[in-house]
């Protein structure tokens, strides 16, 4: 038995695409997001709130510059970029887990100096569910 048909290939490319609507529109939310939870979070007094705030922060600060890094991929290659700009994204997002890593490096300090005891119960619950 034969089976014959054909088959209609669309063309289907990887390349470098216009991101500037979708950061745009990521960007306008979050801040918008991080002002609405600053605010109430002020009002309310809640501390769990504006510390929110202040992520989504990282994350619209995140999106900027992967909007930017973007934007440099866009440009196209020069006798002294033979490549274009098109490293700029690795570099933008090895820049946000740096950034990232350093407040968690800042994080883990504060927590230290100000909750010691809490050290402690967690190597003993850590241990202990190894155990277990």
């Amino acid at each position: 038995m034969v089976h014959d048909h054909s088959h209609k290939h669309q063309r289907h490319e990887h390349g470098q695409g216009n991101y500037n609507r979708a950061f745009a529109i990521g960007t306008a939310l979050n801040i918008g997001f991080v002002i609405v939870e600053a605010v109430y979070g002020y009002r309310a007094n809640s501390l769990a709130l504006v510390a929110d705030a202040g992520h989504n922060l990282s994350d619209v600060l995140g999106l900027l510059l992967a909007w930017g890094a973007n934007a440099l991929t866009l440009r196209p290659p020069t006798r002294q970029h033979t490549y274009g700009l098109r490293r700029s994204s690795i570099l933008a997002a090895l820049i946000n887990a740096l950034v990232l890593l350093l407040a968690m490096g800042s994080l883990r300090k504060q927590f230290v100096v100000l909750y010691p005891i809490l050290l402690v119960f967690l190597a003993i619950w850590c241990i202990s569910s190894t155990i277990v």
